[in-house]
């Protein structure tokens, strides 16, 4: 009975994590869509009156989906860290330290894989990105 369970909460597990990986990607696209359709709305040449009719929504819609971003990114940050004991047990001694050496090398704040000046670099990227989202 005990397996039965396991094997249940790992479905579960699973779904809900594939749930939350293309609701982000969902999100994603409905990002870049918004942004077109402002871009849209910038060049016409009835941008004013657009403004008029449906400014609330042009300008709120983006932080509604950013919010939803954020709540994306905690849930699945949540679902990793639940599950990183899950799928840690089930890979043999020999996988696990493949895998682990792996992501140690390739995290951008890896003290063995990065400098400071490209995590510095890194960050720039990030806080430029952020910042042309927010225009």
């Amino acid at each position: 009975m005990a397996q039965k369970e396991a094997n249940s909460s790992e479905a579960g597990w699973a779904l809900i994590m594939e749930g939350v990986a293309s609701s982000r990607v969902e999100a994603h696209r409905l990002q870049k869509l918004l942004a077109k359709a402002k871009q849209l709305v910038d060049q016409s040449p009835h941008r004013e009156h657009v403004y008029q009719v449906a400014g609330d929504l042009i300008m709120s819609v983006p932080a509604v989906v950013e919010r939803l971003e954020r709540i994306l990114d905690r849930t699945s940050y949540a679902l990793a860290i639940i599950g990183e004991e899950h799928l840690k047990d089930r890979l043999p001694l020999h996988d696990r330290a493949k895998v682990e050496d792996g992501v140690e090398n390739s995290l951008p704040w890896s003290s063995r894989g990065r400098s400071k000046a490209s995590i510095d670099s890194l960050l720039e990227r990030h806080q430029a990105r952020k910042a042309a989202r927010g225009k």
